[in-house]
């Protein structure tokens, strides 16, 4: 890789497949009868803490299963080029779960099937009740999709991010834990 690669992203809307994958995936549990789909009018205001990123429009859909948690697509821009970004959360209020593009420069991009595949990982493990969100304050932050999981600020001096996952999905987490049923 050239170094200015690592700053330029020459055509920002190769990224707007993520918000039509978005809405296809908005369409889909929708006319399946799984959720009540809600434009949001105040996108900023649905985070417990702001996504990192301008959030411009989302869309929240609410599942039928009271127990179930909402799913979050919040769409924000590349060089000012709209849908370029999608933040997926859940919970009411929100917690970030993933942002795709996590860094839009020529140097990072994998290709779009990459992104595609964690964006499916992500409604999966929401839709199907495997996803947790850890907060332990202060920026420490864990996600787990199922199997896989990503930390921030977790270091090694606290417990094992397996274990804290384990905790919060049996209901015995000291921290803040986003946390739902399966859809169906």
């Amino acid at each position: 890789m050239r170094d200015e690669e690592y700053s330029r992203c020459p055509a920002p809307e190769k990224y707007r497949i993520l918000a039509a994958r978005a809405d296809a995936w908005t369409q889909a549990l929708s006319r399946l009868g799984l959720a009540e789909v809600e434009t949001v009018t105040d996108p900023a205001g649905i985070w417990r803490r702001g996504p990192g990123v301008a959030v411009s429009g989302a869309v929240r859909l609410h599942p039928v299963r009271v127990d179930a948690v909402p799913l979050v697509f919040g769409f924000s821009a590349i060089d000012e080029v709209p849908g370029t970004v999608l933040v997926v959360g859940a919970g009411e209020p929100a917690v970030s779960l993933e942002q795709l593009p996590d860094c839009g420069c020529d140097a990072c991009d994998s290709g779009s099937a990459d992104l595609l595949e964690v964006l499916d990982d992500v409604v999966v493990a929401v839709v199907t009740g495997e996803f947790v969100h850890v907060d332990a304050g202060e920026g420490r932050e864990i996600v787990g999709t199922g199997d896989s999981w990503s930390a921030s600020n977790w270091d090694a001096s606290g417990l094992p991010v397996e274990e804290v996952l384990a905790a919060a999905r049996a209901g015995r987490s000291p921290y803040r834990v986003v946390r739902g049923q399966a859809w169906e």
